[in-house]
């Protein structure tokens, strides 16, 4: 649960069928820093209005509205309206995704949303319906039909494919970007990553917030929530995690973790119990 008693966020997942989370949650004054997720990002709109910035613009999803957002997107999030904003989200993997394309074209693809706000009521509503036949049924088999459809459905209708192309050499800010998830318990210096690449450290700094939407700190710290979701949601110690990706202590992890997604490390683990 998120900590005010009027807000939450209940997280599962369906890993026995994809690697693939989701959340039901409420928010009046939650307000998300920027942030990013490794994974592909699908929200239904459910009640109220949510405003965020993406892209370097404004954005506003009401009811019936999906967000849509590709994976290492930065972007915030808060209310748009006087009673909050509730949603069913989805974060489906990039292996998903990438996969149910392929299915799709006949051929690997790479998939991504051509807007980030669509109204499409009748799939936001499949959305939600997909989310407690996920959590309750026993069907293996219905259940993993149903998330294809509604997932084919959101490929067929919102998302481009570029045709995958050898893979060019990596610009100088992705050098500095593979260096930092490559090391990322380790205590790098700004100094270190321009070294790295050849740059100042003030020109690093610069052009790493013009290519990703954060400075490398900010970036990093992200890029450790997105680990440690996947470490709690095996079973680790918060404590652990916070050793583990390089936290300063568990109260640092539970600062950025509760900023970029609402909740505690603490809740989250135990939202995704059985």
């Amino acid at each position: 649960m998120a900590a005010a008693s009027d807000e939450y966020a209940h997280f599962a997942r369906a890993d026995d069928l994809a690697p693939l989370e989701y959340l039901h949650a409420f928010y009046t004054r939650q307000e998300f820093s920027p942030h990013f997720h490794e994974e592909y990002v699908v929200n239904a709109l459910t009640t109220g209005a949510q405003s965020y910035r993406y892209h370097g613009s404004s954005h506003v999803a009401g009811v019936g509205s999906l967000v849509l957002i590709n994976p290492g997107e930065v972007h915030t999030g808060k209310s748009a309206h006087a009673a909050g904003w509730g949603y069913r989200g989805f974060y489906p993997s990039a292996t998903l995704i990438l996969d149910l394309a392929a299915q799709l074209a006949g051929r690997p693809v790479l998939p991504f949303f051509r807007h980030t706000v669509v109204e499409d009521r009748e799939l936001a509503q499949r959305l939600v319906q997909l989310q407690p036949l996920l959590r309750q049924s026993s069907d293996r088999l219905q259940r993993e039909s149903a998330l294809q459809a509604v997932f084919a459905d959101v490929l067929r209708r919102h998302m481009g494919v570029k045709e995958l192309v050898q893979t060019p050499a990596l610009s100088r800010m992705q050098q500095v970007r593979e260096l930092l998830a490559d090391c990322l318990a380790d205590n790098l210096s700004l100094q270190q990553l321009a070294a790295h690449v050849g740059l100042s450290p003030w020109h690093l700094n610069r052009s790493f917030r013009a290519e990703y939407g954060l400075p490398p700190v900010a970036w990093r710290n992200q890029l450790r929530v997105a680990r440690a979701r996947h470490l709690l949601g095996g079973g680790m110690t918060v404590s652990a995690v916070a050793a583990q990706l390089g936290f300063a202590d568990q109260p640092h992890l539970t600062r950025v973790f509760r900023a970029a997604l609402g909740v505690t490390p603490a809740a989250y683990q135990r939202a995704l119990r059985p």
